[in-house]
């Protein structure tokens, strides 16, 4: 599996809203042992990382109930729900790891977005997410500011 095959996925499991289904999408883009760290914390194994990506999943789309939302694939995202995302640079690898930034909007037009670090398992399979946001030291890319 490459990089971009991997995020596929891996946005494919963001917009998945039933717990069971998310899990599976997971499998096939993240290791068992999974490791996600982001500001609100540590995730071990694909479960919690699986149930941290519904709640904030939740907030964002507003269907915390776990109802179905459409979604589609876009060249370098996915949206739905009135929630997207987009890979806005290109995929960076380097020996078994890679990284590239990111942009959500939120139904309301608010963007924000980050930098995730990446660690490949020897299948391709990501076992390490660490997600970075931006911030006025490492701003999002010129091009996607708000103006």
């Amino acid at each position: 599996m490459t990089p971009e095959e991997c995020l596929v996925e891996y946005g494919r499991a963001w917009f998945e809203r039933d717990p069971t289904a998310r899990l599976e999408v997971l499998r096939q883009c993240c290791t068992e042992d999974i490791v996600f760290v982001d500001g609100g914390g540590r995730y071990d194994g694909l479960e919690q990382v699986s149930d941290m990506i519904g709640r904030a999943m939740a907030g964002m789309a507003g269907t915390p109930d776990g109802t179905a939302t459409e979604h589609t694939g876009k060249e370098r995202g996915r949206e739905g729900g009135g929630v997207g995302v987009e890979v806005v640079t290109p995929i960076d690898v380097c020996e078994g790891f890679f990284r590239y930034t990111f942009v959500w909007t939120t139904p309301d037009g608010q963007r924000w977005g980050g930098t995730d670090f990446c660690e490949l398992a020897p299948d391709g399979r990501m076992k390490l997410i660490t997600v970075w946001p931006c911030n006025d030291d490492f701003p999002l890319p010129v091009s996607e500011q708000s103006t």
